[in-house]
């Protein structure tokens, strides 16, 4: 019965983006987790989905597709449609600023738009200097759920900063809906009549992301406190953690567990969770084959470049491989590349000639390195296949054989 829908969205670069290089990657999500609902009882559910990013140039666009069921009834079966439009542009010493768009719909059951479901629409602009990122974001949506519609918006801020692999994140958002049947769901109430509840949000969380016997592994752990406001009333306060585990650079596992506030934007009720997921992500890595100008012989093969294309060129030795990067820019920037393999502790490249070049020695195994040019946002170097690296940017995968 289960299905991926297909998302397709079509955008008109301009000019100077379509001479731009083009990056594409796609992957496909299996999970399953157990969900407790207050004073619910707890229910298995399952999800099976996918999706791909594109970016060509300074602009990214995203289509996901998922479907998800519960044990306890067919019905509950949603089908989701998400898109997110991410522009990103160069602020000098302001530093980077990306533009998120994201849209999303999804229903119950087997038929789109369908009877009960939920349509939404939210944007988050983002402003990186070094390693604080600040961004302010807005959303509002709609839910119809058993005949009767609903609306809700929140607003919000946060604040982030990164050092050597941890990132400290401080977050705050004020919602307001008239979902009754949500907030009363999750313990809310009204003291006296009023179109709408209000509540305000704060909170933080600590990640860090490194390798681990050669492998990229990401933690993260958040608490979030909800208050009400005036005539509402109500208190929550909710606990999250999250462990990521890069098996391979196709194969990432992720396990989660804690306690989701409801999202009055997109109608998803506050519950407690345990699950795990696997995300597959498809990739070809490139190998040069060897030839006589490249002074590659039989007798030295331990020195043969296995990835040569674009910024970068990797060649292996009896230990593991030397990764060399040259970067473009202009003579004056300043140029830092981060590795998993070294803690992505930030390093300055050296200027040589008409190009910033680096070399990072690497052991045998899977890693990610990311390079950014004027404190702008972390990229991956282009010749690697790129993926999101949690925190606003994309990294490079490369693998040492």
């Amino acid at each position: 019965m289960l299905t991926v829908p297909l998302v397709a969205s079509i955008i008109a670069p301009s000019a100077r983006a379509q001479r731009a290089p083009t990056r594409t990657q796609a992957w496909l999500d299996v999970g399953s987790a157990q969900v407790r609902q207050p004073e619910s009882d707890t229910r298995m559910t399952g999800s099976a989905g996918g999706g791909v990013w594109h970016q060509r140039g300074t602009l990214a666009l995203i289509g996901e597709g998922a479907m998800s069921f519960a044990s306890d009834s067919l019905a509950a079966a949603q089908l989701v449609l998400r898109t997110a439009w991410a522009p990103r542009t160069t602020l000098g010493w302001l530093g980077a600023a990306r533009t998120d768009l994201d849209l999303v719909a999804t229903t119950v059951g087997l038929v789109m738009p369908g009877r009960s479901g939920t349509r939404s629409a939210s944007l988050q602009q983002s402003l990186q200097r070094g390693p604080v990122t600040l961004s302010a974001h807005g959303g509002l949506g709609t839910t119809s759920r058993f005949g009767a519609a609903f609306e809700g918006h929140a607003f919000g801020a946060a604040l982030a900063a990164q050092h050597r692999g941890w990132e400290l994140r401080a977050h705050a958002q004020r919602s307001a809906t008239d979902d009754w049947q949500l907030m009363e769901a999750a313990r809310f109430g009204l003291r006296r009549q009023a179109a709408m509840y209000v509540m305000d949000d704060h909170g933080g969380a600590l990640a860090w992301r490194g390798t681990v016997a050669g492998h990229a592994v990401g933690v993260q752990a958040s608490r979030t406190w909800r208050d009400a406001r005036y005539p509402t009333f109500g208190k929550a306060r909710v606990d999250a953690a999250s462990v990521s585990w890069q098996f391979t650079s196709a194969l990432l596992l992720v396990a989660q567990a804690g306690e989701q506030l409801a999202d009055v934007v997109r109608g998803v009720p506050q519950a407690r969770y345990v699950g795990a997921s696997v995300r597959w992500i498809p990739s070809r890595t490139p190998r040069a084959t060897a030839r006589a100008a490249d002074g590659v012989t039989p007798a030295n093969a331990d020195a043969l470049p296995v990835l040569r294309a674009g910024e970068v060129q990797l060649v292996r030795d009896a230990s593991g491989g030397a990764l060399q990067l040259s970067i473009d820019a202009p003579a004056g920037s300043v140029v830092e590349v981060a590795c998993s393999a070294t803690e992505w502790a930030p390093v300055a490249v050296a200027h040589d000639g008409a190009r910033f070049t680096h070399r990072l020695v690497l052991p045998r195994g899977t890693h990610k390195v990311a390079v950014r040019v004027g404190g702008g946002a972390w990229r991956a170097p282009r010749g690697l296949a790129a993926v999101d690296d949690g925190f606003g940017g994309t990294a490079g995968v490369v693998v040492v054989p």
